[in-house]
């Protein structure tokens, strides 16, 4: 993957300097449109690795499965904040290319939950490896404090 695959910034980053909340407030929405745009491509691209006919929705879908087990579609739909019409038509697609299975509820035999396959398993552990790689390179030169201060304030930031 080339640098502007990834998304790379053609020059590099020079914050410029908040003198108040505003300002700061800026240079934060700023740098999210940026960040938010890779990340999207990124997606995208991770997607199209996994299989040439995946959409960013499914790729999402099954990530979302692979780390969070079975769920029903409801559930899914709740989680990806995704309309159920969507996860259907995603599913249906998943499961025709064998990257998803449904397994019937035994508590409820007329629901089904959305499981991913063992090949859906392997492919997305294959890109797994890969990223972590990648970020492991791209942070090597934080120091632990860093990145744990860091960890600390995206999750902070998830939470409002």
């Amino acid at each position: 993957m080339t640098e502007s695959e990834r998304g790379a910034r053609p020059t590099p980053w020079k914050p410029r300097e908040a003198s108040n909340l505003d300002d700061a407030i800026e240079s934060v929405e700023r740098e999210f449109g940026s960040l938010f745009v890779r990340l999207r491509t990124r997606m995208r691209m991770q997607a199209q690795e996994l299989h040439p006919q995946i959409q960013p929705a499914g790729y999402l879908m099954l990530t979302t499965l692979a780390r969070s087990g079975p769920m029903h579609a409801g559930a899914l739909a709740e989680v990806l904040y995704a309309d159920k019409s969507l996860v259907s038509r995603q599913a249906s697609q998943l499961e025709q290319l064998g990257l998803l299975r449904r397994e019937v509820d035994p508590a409820d035999r007329r629901a089904t939950y959305f499981a991913v396959t063992e090949e859906a398993e392997r492919r997305l552990a294959e890109l797994v490896e890969r990223n972590r790689r990648e970020l492991r390179a791209g942070l090597a030169d934080w120091d632990v404090d860093e990145l744990q201060l860091f960890a600390r304030l995206l999750h902070r930031l998830s939470e409002f």
